[in-house]
């Protein structure tokens, strides 16, 4: 090298940083896969959700899911006719590496597995014309136990049920009328219930032992009754004129949130049960379905104008939209910034909970949907008309089924 001053910089180069070799790979580097998100895939890619699998009732004379429920690995399912089953819910663990991976061994996987319970008939005879839907079931969790509470039965009371065996644990008849609806806060504390005679009740959620009972002159002591819910409310809330048929209960916001046939949403505090405000739906138009997030955003529906009304906490309207068929079940996603719905129309809608827009269709392969639950993960679990439960998952791209072709599997439920 004759420059004697690019020699000088290169032997710079070379003592401070090394020296370059030729080749640094003897082998070409791995192509880089898709990117697959692992958490919050409904905001950060929601178009890796498909359809991915059909599990199919195989009793004779199936009947329509009314409740999809989740709690910690278990899917809880009640049918039409009363029908209780749970079943495990399978999903990959998968390490801690941001939003996005592209290491093609932690693919994520999630499906249904085999019966935790299987299936057995739950609950009383339901009222007459009683019509069942998802607002009449939520699942409870207790440090000691799992529990559905059930309602609409002709006696005016709403049951507790244990999720282990399938035993009522406790009846509570307090309302003067049926039991229309109920509501438990995410911790699992206090419990709502709305009734035919359009007041709601609050209750506290335990695990207390009744005292002791000693038969007279014996020593025998008489079996202690394990109670799980207080046996009088703590709280009984009024300012409707007609049935109750939605409730929404937070600690975290301390409120009650009740909406009924008569049009109007009454909002209490849940402390001290005191009126705090009332909303009409603008069309006056009774109210079916209720949602709302932790983050204060308020969504009413009615299946006479079939249209969609956001609220903020505070009562200020903030948008319309029309929901083009009947919606039977509105579930809100795991972070409450998406309202997923699912009814006649066959498909899946998932929209903002900030504008009431449209983020996502999916489709429901032409089966009415009844009943809807959203994953921690941001997978959906819907139940159909004719008994089976449609499975919308984070696809898996490399071992993933064709599009046309999806797995079926059963459902005895």
């Amino acid at each position: 090298m004759e420059d004697e001053l690019q020699k000088s910089a290169i032997e710079d180069q070379i003592a401070n940083f090394g020296q370059t070799p030729s080749q640094i790979f003897r082998k070409k580097h791995p192509r880089r896969g898709p990117p697959i998100p692992i958490a919050h895939p409904l905001y950060f890619a929601p178009g890796s959700i498909n359809l991915t699998s059909i599990i199919c009732s195989t009793r004779h004379q199936p009947s329509g899911i009314v409740y999809v429920g989740m709690l910690d690995s278990s899917i809880v399912l009640v049918n039409q006719g009363l029908t209780l089953s749970v079943k495990m819910w399978l999903t990959t663990q998968l390490q801690s590496g941001g939003n996005f991976t592209f290491s093609g061994s932690q693919d994520p996987f999630f499906g249904v597995g085999a019966d935790i319970l299987s299936p057995r008939n739950v609950g009383s005879p339901l009222a007459e014309s009683f019509e069942l839907g998802s607002q009449c079931f939520t699942t409870m969790q207790t440090p000691s136990e799992n529990f559905l509470i059930t309602c609409g039965n002709w006696e005016n009371s709403f049951q507790v049920i244990a999720l282990n065996d399938g035993r009522v644990v406790q009846s509570i008849r307090q309302h003067r009328d049926v039991v229309s609806c109920v509501a438990v806060t995410t911790d699992g504390s206090i419990l709502a219930t709305g009734s035919y005679d359009t007041t709601v009740m609050v209750w506290e959620v335990i695990r207390a032992r009744a005292p002791e009972k000693r038969v007279r002159n014996m020593q025998i002591e008489a079996p202690r009754k394990d109670y799980v819910i207080v046996e009088t409310p703590f709280h009984i809330l009024c300012g409707h004129d007609d049935i109750i048929t939605c409730l929404y209960v937070s600690v975290e916001l301390d409120i009650v949130i009740s909406g009924s046939k008569d049009g109007t949403c009454v909002f209490h505090t849940l402390r001290e049960g005191r009126y705090v405000r009332s909303l009409c739906h603008p069309s006056g138009s009774a109210l079916s379905k209720l949602a709302a997030s932790r983050h204060g955003r308020i969504v009413l529906y009615g299946d006479d104008d079939l249209s969609l009304h956001l609220f903020s906490i505070n009562g200020k309207h903030l948008a319309s939209s029309e929901s083009n068929g009947r919606l039977n079940c509105l579930e809100l996603s795991a972070c409450g910034q998406f309202l997923v719905c699912g009814g006649d129309q066959g498909q899946i809608v998932v929209r903002s909970m900030n504008s009431l827009e449209v983020v996502r269709r999916y489709s429901g392969v032409g089966k009415i949907i009844t009943s809807l639950a959203v994953t921690p993960e941001e997978c959906f679990l819907a139940g159909t008309k004719d008994g089976c439960l449609l499975v919308y998952s984070i696809e898996n791209r490399r071992t993933s089924l064709p599009r046309n072709v999806k797995s079926k599997a059963s459902i005895t439920g």
